[in-house]
């Protein structure tokens, strides 16, 4: 069975749409249902629409050859309450013969449907909706694959409805009906209601994609024919997405449905109205978020392509929208956006194109500077774009300033060779442009690098410490080594006072006494005076301590000349290490 073609796709092989003009007719599926056999092999999968198996058997009807004209409206009306009854499909080998009868039954009416030119009463109305409503609308199969894991449409095989050879006939006679010259819209209104609209949409989140196909052909008719069913179409359609979106993150007809939308878009009048910007903004643009935007994104891109087209104005909120949710790390759904932001520029005139160029450049330049080169590659395949090129040649001024060094640093340096090339070419479109405004960019970024380089260099040089820096003030003078003997160990390169200088220069160690003294060494003698040896060793007693006892401290108040002020220092720093 071959699919049918997409409505209002662009390179998809289907009928373009036209630019003006009315809603446009989606074609019917070509199919070979009138010789298909019944036991053409499929996947199958267990149905959960049967509480118990059928014990009811059908009789075949008279064929409408076989009866008058006059009798052939009944007998397609018992035909389509016969249809009504339905089958399991799960056990193949059950109640074969009724289901051959019921599937001649539904081939013989849409054969009726096709050559039949005799109005319909409100009885056939009622018949076809109550058959199609009871074959078609039930409940789904779990979204699970056959090894109990969440269904994934991107690498899971789709579960093919096991009632299949049914349910195509019955999408086929409905459009069939529906298309029929002799189908009234104002009667069927009655019978094809909101309710009936609803069960229809949901019927979109089957995972077959026949039925998918079938479904979307035939809201598509719906929607053109009952004119009174059209604002709550696109209403069950916002409430559709929204809940995609903000709620399940999943749905397997959001491509179909948009297909459909295209072609309602397309059909919209100028100026639009605050519904339809309404609904792009809040529904078409927040569909950019889910994680499976690669199953229905060239749709959306149509959906949303017709809107800037009709309206320009519309193309900066676009654009703004597109970047602020700009999927930062994922590099395949980069891609997609800059596919669709080149669908959109596409359709932009100067007015618009001038408005949204500084926030579309830069985010495009980041997209240049990327390590990933499919990015880098897809965003500089714009300038391979005529429209483009011509749109940007008018705002070369604005837009040169914002990309010249990034290219010129991809021609140089980048890792991928096809993106120095194409960053390479780019500079040369640019130079061909305008190459007095190439050589002020060209200048201005030499002169840039020859202030970053300065600064690098300047960064590698050592910088001084608080050691190097020069003190304030004035700094105390330290008093030059006696020669012969060895420099004095520093515990801090701070200045010091010459006369602590001294002091420790003249110090003088306990051996350096015991080898200069003239008295020989006694264990038990004290050091009475300056050159007297002290016994470290001795016990200290309350009577004798190295010469300074507690006597000494109740002398006579008398003035000190200096060399017995220093000899009373030693004296007490003697006594004070003999304790």
């Amino acid at each position: 069975m071959s699919t049918p073609p997409t409505p209002g796709r662009r390179g998809s092989g289907g009928t373009p749409p036209p630019s003006q003009g009315t809603l446009t007719k989606m074609p019917t599926p070509k199919t070979d249902v009138l010789s298909r056999p019944p036991s053409m092999g499929m996947k199958k999968s267990a149905s959960t629409r049967f509480a118990e198996k059928n014990t009811q058997s059908l009789e075949k009807l008279p064929s409408f050859r076989e009866v008058t004209p006059a009798a052939r409206t009944d007998l397609f009306i018992r035909k389509l309450n016969q249809c009504c009854l339905l089958f399991d499909f799960a056990d193949l080998s059950a109640d074969t013969r009724s289901k051959e009868i019921k599937r001649e039954a539904l081939l013989q009416s849409v054969e009726y449907l096709f050559s039949s030119r005799e109005a319909f009463n409100d009885q056939v109305y009622k018949s076809v909706v109550d058959m199609v409503s009871i074959n078609l609308f039930r409940p789904l199969a779990p979204r699970s694959n056959p090894y109990g894991v969440m269904y994934d449409p991107e690498e899971d095989e789709p579960i093919l409805e096991a009632a299949w050879p049914h349910i195509q006939i019955v999408y086929e006679l409905f459009l069939r009906f529906i298309d029929s010259p002799d189908f009234n819209a104002g009667m069927a209104k009655n019978f094809i209601d909101q309710k009936f609209v609803t069960q229809l949409l949901e019927l979109f989140d089957s995972e077959d994609p026949r039925e998918r196909d079938y479904l979307k052909t035939t809201l598509h008719r719906i929607y053109g024919k009952f004119l009174q069913l059209r604002s709550f179409i696109r209403t069950s359609i916002r409430d559709v997405f929204c809940t995609f979106v903000y709620e399940t993150g999943r749905h397997n007809g959001v491509a179909e449905i948009l297909e459909v939308l295209g072609s309602i878009i397309n059909g919209y009048a100028v100026p639009l109205r605050d519904e339809h910007r309404n609904f792009l903004t809040k529904v078409l643009l927040p569909l950019h978020k889910p994680k499976s935007l690669t199953l229905f994104q060239s749709q959306l891109t149509y959906c949303i392509t017709q809107f800037v087209d009709k309206e320009p104005s519309l193309a900066l909120t676009t654009i703004k929208s597109l970047v602020r949710m700009w999927p930062v790390g994922n590099s395949p759904k980069q891609v997609l956006f800059l596919n669709e932001l080149e669908e959109i520029i596409n359709v932009m005139d100067e007015i618009a194109f001038r408005e949204c160029c500084v926030p579309l450049f830069k985010h495009i330049t980041q997209c240049f500077r990327s390590d990933h080169f499919q990015v880098a590659e897809r965003a500089l395949y714009f300038w391979s774009n005529d429209h483009i090129v011509s749109l940007v040649a008018d705002n070369v001024a604005t837009i040169l300033p914002m990309v010249y060094n990034v290219l010129f640093y991809n021609s140089n340096h980048h890792w991928h060779k096809s993106i120095r090339g194409l960053s390479f070419s780019s500079l040369k479109l640019f130079l061909e442009i305008d190459p007095g405004l190439y050589a002020q960019c060209a200048q201005k970024y030499r002169e840039d690098d020859n202030s970053r380089q300065a600064r690098a260099e300047f960064a590698k040089r050592p910088q001084p410490t608080h050691l190097d820096a020069k003190p304030k003030g004035p700094v105390a003078q330290v008093a030059p080594m006696p020669d012969g003997q060895p420099p004095v160990r520093r515990k801090s390169l701070l200045p010091v006072d010459a006369g602590t200088l001294e002091l420790l220069s003249t110090h003088r160690s306990l051996e350096d006494v015991i080898q200069q003294s003239p008295v020989p060494y006694d264990p038990n003698s004290h050091l009475q005076g300056e050159g007297e040896i002290v016994d470290l060793n001795a016990p200290y007693s309350d009577d004798e301590s190295d010469g300074y006892s507690d006597d000494d401290l109740e002398d006579s108040p008398r003035q000190l000349t200096p060399e017995e002020e220093e000899q009373e220092r030693l004296k007490q720093q003697r006594y004070l290490r003999s304790r």
